[in-house]
């Protein structure tokens, strides 16, 4: 979840240098003047510089600096921090940790959601994933070679998320994967377009999502055979997900099942004898309709 080593110290030295110019400009802590004193400031001390940064013109700041280049560094170097234009700054909601990265999500509309490596300590030394989701402010993420990280300065909201507000997040973040994936490098990407099978499948993923898409839901279904199809097929796996606990519990034997949305229509011992009923008891062009379930107790 962290920079290896040699990252974690590039990147340092970069926003080090970014931030002694941003102190320089605008003469904020007067006892530092150089890289090396810079570096004897804890990250509390130094968040007055940090948030100049990102309260005045951020870009115009890092243009100003590239193009002064006071510390001569290489023009590799600058581009690394002439990149830092693209960053995310804000309020976000941290939603998950995986082994490599936390996921940062930003619920305005539309929704995005960001694999954020930490630069030093892992997130889970700041919040245990029992703390999760969690509102995080003046949150500053940047792109850094070929990943995001995080400059590792965050306002914890004191907010409570439960309930609605929780369903909101994981719905919001539902859709940023949708829409765009996620993120893994800044700038984010544009929205790929979808066709209409791959929406009506993510409107129909979930009880959640069917309701909240519900007028989505009923103006695609019918627009053609194919799309029909994926509707009631949905609407059986759906089913099936019960169906298969109830089974268990009066104790059955292996089965083969077809549901028509949340009707068992036709069974048997085995999928082909399954689809023969279907055959003869469907209407023409419509056999494909009911999800095929396996019941494997």
């Amino acid at each position: 979840m962290v920079l290896e080593e040699n990252r974690e110290q590039r990147f340092l030295e970069l926003y080090g240098h970014l931030l002694l110019y941003v102190n320089d400009r605008f003469a904020l802590i007067e006892e530092i003047e150089t890289y090396e004193e810079l570096e004897q400031y804890d990250t509390g001390e130094l968040l007055p510089i940090r948030e100049s940064l990102y309260e005045k013109d951020t870009e115009q700041l890092i243009h100003e600096f590239v193009e002064e280049n006071p510390d001569d560094l290489t023009e590799e170097d600058l581009a690394v921090v002439e990149s830092w234009t693209g960053c995310e700054f804000g309020e976000f909601v941290v939603v998950r940790h995986f082994e490599d990265h936390a996921v940062f999500l930003d619920w305005e509309r539309p929704p995005r959601a960001y694999a954020v490596k930490a630069v030093r300590a892992p997130f889970t030394e700041f919040w245990s994933e029992d703390a999760l989701p969690l509102m995080v402010s003046m949150v500053a993420l940047l792109p850094f070679e070929d990943v995001i990280v995080s400059d590792g300065w965050f306002g914890i909201q004191p907010i409570v998320i439960g309930g609605n507000i929780s369903t909101d997040i994981d719905d919001a973040y539902e859709e940023a994967k949708h829409r765009f994936g996620l993120i893994e490098s800044l700038p984010p990407p544009e929205e790929e377009e979808k066709n209409e099978a791959e929406q009506l499948r993510f409107y129909m993923k979930n009880k959640r999502n069917r309701e909240r898409y519900r007028k989505e839901i009923e103006d695609l279904k019918d627009k053609d055979s194919e799309l029909e199809r994926i509707y009631h097929q949905e609407l059986g796996k759906a089913r099936a997900r019960s169906l298969g606990r109830e089974l268990r519990d009066i104790d059955l034997n292996e089965a083969h099942f077809a549901i028509y949305d949340d009707r068992i229509i036709a069974s048997g011992t085995s999928e082909e004898q399954v689809q023969q009923i279907l055959n003869e008891i469907m209407p023409a062009g419509k056999q494909n309709h009911p999800y095929l379930y396996h019941f494997d107790p």
